[in-house]
């Protein structure tokens, strides 16, 4: 389907070759100018902070220099931290034996990592123990607990799980063994038994950043547990010298850009500060994942979602779900390497996994038409559990719609979900729960998972297909393409490279600023890598002695897009996407392709 497209200012950009409606505001032209006058900044940086709802000297000033110590807020503000950090500190000075209960995720490593790291500074030594996603599954299980009890630790720390986790923090509670939950999901409205619960989205939590990862909420805890051992002369009279926090900001960032938190607020100075810190390549386990991927310069965010990311989460998915915590906290460089490369044989194989379990979960959704539906599920008994994330991600993408996919085990079937802005997933699956429709269930507004016996598998659907049916907005505003400026080839350059990149790190609440270059002509357009297409435009009907760009679509030889600009040459054409120094020559600019469009 071919969708027509117009902006703001009357520019014609025609039919979208996927479908999307690309929408250009003109915005407030004297807002525009203001900030251009007081912040000494050109049209085009202004327009991506007016569209980011940026539009006074002030908001600019906190959002493209965003200060940690103007931002973030009071750590004891949040519920249950004083008496947690309390318990933590008599665990400490009582020589108890302390045990950090990780998730599988990068949120989950990097949460486990940055308290290991803290605990290290102390000159104390905790466990980490990561659940086996195929064996254990996610959060925390009876048997894990009466191991850790075995073992003589007397308090758990859970971090990035818990909040759902009812009947084991009972039976932790029975046998003796004293927890902390450390989360950032949607619970419903009870909570369970802990020494205390800490996170700023449980029902009665009136914390003012509700949007942070685990990582953040862990973060905080440490700024909790150093105030606290400062009030009492700990470092002083053990003679220990008072951990840099600072230092974990790289941790912070890489778990809160994964985890896909929004980047504004705190979050923006979190992942603003921690990627300084990753620059100074500190972390020899985020150093390693930069050197096998061949990153020499500072990484961006980007680099973290899409390089470290998927490594770090490939031993959760198909191996081990603790070799992600260890790469982060290691101090070994040869530790580090050899971790690394077991990752990166790990995302290898989750690659191979993943392709053939896409072709299916396509294929069900086209012949059962279930992109019709609000939130399109999937099911099968063959996929591995690892990849069901990623797979409900692609599927999400694809469609610009929610997607749930499922493995079939037996008499259950575990699921995880990806949603859309404005249908919130996690208080969706929450309210299943408490239906009875769920074994477990939870997660955040964008991202869930769910436990289903059989028997209820399809009245769980239904429900899920009826609660996320709020009316057609949601998905009108997922198809639309949002540009931040029309260009011309002879318009893009390093300068412009430059003002973008005052406005980073982008990510989910902070998109990369999207350009179209308006009525450009393809001269030339091929395949290259195998499954890449290569196009060359110009604003003239030749590129003789004019300015010509190159143009990029990944892995798209095969789509209607691809094939699209692979016959277009000659054709002049509108072509929407991002802009970045290429990464192959730094003197060079890539165009990275999204969509395009044609007049008819």
């Amino acid at each position: 389907m071919l969708a027509e497209s117009n902006n703001a200012e009357g520019i014609k950009f025609g039919r979208s070759i996927r479908g999307l409606d690309w929408k250009f505001e003109e915005g407030c032209e004297r807002t525009i100018r203001t900030l251009c006058q007081k912040l000494n900044i050109n049209e085009v940086l202004a327009r991506i902070l007016y569209n980011r709802d940026v539009k006074t000297a002030e908001e600019a000033e906190n959002f493209l220099d965003p200060k940690l110590k103007n931002l973030i807020h009071d750590p004891f503000a949040l519920k249950d931290m004083d008496k947690a950090s309390k318990r933590i500190i008599d665990a400490i000075n009582n020589k108890e034996k302390i045990c950090v209960f990780g998730d599988y995720d990068v949120d989950g490593a990097t949460s486990s990592a940055l308290l290991k790291r803290f605990f290290r500074d102390l000159n104390i030594e905790i466990g980490v123990y990561i659940p086996n996603r195929l064996k254990e599954g996610y959060g925390p299980n009876k048997l894990a607990f009466d191991k850790l009890k075995e073992e003589g630790y007397s308090l758990v720390i859970t971090v990035d799980c818990g909040i759902v986790s009812f009947e084991p923090l009972k039976h932790a509670k029975d046998i003796g063994l004293e927890v902390i939950i450390v989360d950032h999901h949607l619970g419903i409205e009870q909570l369970p038994e802990a020494v205390a619960v800490i996170n700023p989205n449980r029902f009665d939590e009136d914390f003012p950043y509700k949007y942070m990862a685990a990582v953040g909420v862990a973060f905080m805890v440490t700024v909790a547990l150093r105030a606290k051992l400062r009030e009492e002369d700990w470092f002083v009279k053990n003679n220990i010298k008072e951990p840099d926090l600072l230092k974990l900001l790289d941790l912070v960032a890489l778990g809160t850009v994964c985890d896909v938190m929004i980047l504004k607020g705190v979050n923006r100075a979190f992942v603003t500060q921690g990627l300084k810190i990753i620059a100074k390549r500190g972390n020899i386990g985020i150093a390693t994942l930069a050197n096998l991927v061949k990153i020499d310069s500072a990484p961006k965010a980007h680099h973290l979602g899409y390089a470290f990311g998927p490594r770090i989460n490939a031993g959760g998915r198909v191996g081990e779900g603790i070799l992600g915590t260890y790469l982060l906290s290691t101090e070994c460089p040869k530790e580090a390497y050899n971790i690394a490369m077991q990752l990166e044989k790990y995302n290898e194989e989750r690659r191979s996994i993943e392709i053939k379990a896409l072709e299916e979960a396509i294929e069900q959704i086209e012949k059962n038409r279930l992109y019709n539906n609000s939130i399109m599920l999937v099911k099968s008994k063959d996929w591995h559990i690892g990849i069901l994330g990623i797979l409900a991600s692609k599927l999400k993408e694809k469609y610009s719609r929610p997607a749930g996919v499922m493995v079939i085990k037996e008499d259950t079937a575990k699921g995880s979900a990806r949603s859309i802005t404005g249908l919130d997933l996690g208080r969706a699956l929450a309210s299943a729960k408490t239906e009875g429709l769920l074994l477990e269930g939870g997660g955040h507004a964008m991202a869930g998972g769910f436990t289903v016996e059989i028997s209820k598998m399809q009245p769980f659907c239904d429900y899920l297909i009826n609660k996320l049916d709020i009316g057609a907005e949601p998905f009108i505003k997922a198809k639309e393409l949002h540009i931040d400026h029309v260009l011309s080839v002879a318009s893009v350059n390093h300068k412009l490279i430059e003002d973008i990149n005052i406005a980073a790190p982008y990510g989910s609440g902070n998109p990369a600023p999207k350009f179209a270059l308006h009525d450009v002509i393809i001269t030339r357009a091929l395949i290259v890598g195998g499954y890449h297409v290569m196009v060359i435009v110009t604003d003239k009907k030749t590129d003789r002695g004019n300015k010509v760009q190159k143009c990029i679509l990944f892995k798209g030889s095969e789509t209607d897009l691809g094939q699209f600009l692979l016959n277009s040459i000659g054709k002049k054409v509108n072509i929407a996407g991002t802009i970045q120094a290429s990464s192959f020559d730094k003197n060079k600019i890539d165009f990275i392709i999204e969509d395009a469009a044609i007049n008819d």
